[in-house]
């Protein structure tokens, strides 16, 4: 009786715990118009009373300190954490990102110093690796476009390569994103074995290919004016990416992996194409018309969540049959749209409250993938797949 006790006392204790960060998290984030924006100190520290880590009473902290131009009581607080956490690199990899959210009065250097102590304290941390390497090559990036001192740009150049290669040897799924950094470096440096190296990590490890989603300047090899992993945008171009490609494949999978769909590039049929439709509100659809041997059928998938927001879980798998001119109608459309040449990011019809269209094709090893904001060009094949399906949308619903 005495063990029962215990043990329902424990659970009782964990719940009360769990409860309690989350109401004053709720409280954290709750903001009264009519009340004065950051008089909710004391919650925060309440909260991190509880959870000496807790990411949301720090981030609101600093950035009431940091609108309030209060620098010296964000240096303070993170002080606090990282005595409190001698052994923990969190408090270092805290202080970095909240530099990142609110550029909470770090310097390039100041935030290099906090990466290697967390990653001295932890010496295969991904966070801190790579957040170094991306430092370094920022850096690098910024002296070409400034100063171009060759010892600048030589000293950051390695700096960048040897942690980006260190993510790489731990973690083998870095190597795709990887290697546009690496290759634009071992080109300035001229170790052409290491570039070739570094051009075979190519290798797919999600849903799509990351370089299907970056979109470069044909010079990015050598011109070391471009930062290959942010999205950047100027007066007269405009490019994304590694980190805009990394953030549009995570969003798509997540609801490919919640309907239960395979890596189409790896998958049978033989002959495929398959329609994503993410509508910001509505629930996410996935529609693909398979020909095996000339044997068509067509299968769509729909899960509870909503294409802007959490995929939920599958509620609908439906399959049937169709007619060899059905796929041939489908097949025309594409080929007419002159879809395997199409670019897949159209970086001008992006928007917030929408829907993506992400439409693949899969034929006799060809595999290729174009997303569009509302539909665009592939708007018009993807409907049809759509009327080809049981499905019963309103028209005032497909957007």
């Amino acid at each position: 009786m005495r063990k029962i006790l215990t043990g329902l006392f424990l659970l009782i204790s964990i719940t009360s715990f769990s409860q309690t960060v989350k109401e004053l998290e709720y409280e954290l984030s709750y903001f009264n118009s009519e009340e004065e924006w950051g008089n909710k100190k004391d919650i925060a520290f309440n909260l991190l009373k509880i959870d000496s880590l807790n990411a949301n009473a720090i981030n609101y902290l600093v950035e009431v300190y940091g609108r309030n131009d209060k620098k010296d009581s964000i240096s303070w607080l993170f002080e606090k954490l990282i005595k409190e956490h001698p052994r923990s690199p969190e408090p270092y990899l805290i202080r970095v990102r909240e530099q990142n959210a609110h550029f909470a009065g770090l310097t390039y250097t100041q935030q290099i110093n906090f990466l290697k102590e967390a990653n001295k304290l932890d010496s295969v941390n991904t966070e801190a690796i790579y957040t170094l390497g991306k430092l370094y090559y920022e850096l690098f990036i910024q002296e070409f476009n400034k100063n171009k001192k060759n010892a600048n740009l030589d000293f950051y150049s390695s700096n960048a390569i040897q942690y980006f290669s260190k993510l790489c040897n731990q973690n083998e799924e870095y190597k795709e994103t990887l290697r546009f950094p690496l290759i634009q470096l071992t080109n300035y440096t001229g170790d052409l074995n290491k570039k070739k190296q570094y051009e075979s990590y190519n290798i797919q490890y999600s849903y799509f290919p990351i370089s299907a989603f970056v979109d470069l300047p044909k010079e990015w090899q050598t011109n070391f004016s471009v930062n290959v992993i942010d999205y950047v945008s100027g007066s007269d171009f405009n490019y994304y990416g590694v980190e805009f490609a990394i953030f549009s494949i995570n969003w798509y999978s997540k609801h490919l992996t919640a309907l239960e769909e395979p890596v189409l590039s790896d998958s049978l049929p033989t002959k495929i194409f398959r329609f994503t439709y993410l509508r910001t509100f509505d629930n996410p659809i996935v529609i693909g018309i398979e020909n095996t041997n000339d044997t068509i059928s067509i299968y769509w998938k729909v899960s509870d969540g909503a294409g802007g927001y959490e995929p939920g879980k599958l509620i609908e798998n439906r399959k049937k049959e169709l007619t060899v001119a059905d796929w041939e109608k489908i097949e025309n459309k594409v080929n007419s749209i002159k879809f395997w040449n199409l670019p897949t990011v159209e970086k001008s019809l992006l928007g917030s409250d929408g829907s993506q269209w992400i439409f693949e094709g899969k034929t006799l090893g060809n595999y290729h993938v174009v997303d569009r904001w509302c539909g665009g060009i592939i708007y018009s094949v993807c409907k049809d797949l759509i009327k080809l399906t049981d499905l019963e949308i309103k028209e005032n619903d497909i957007y």
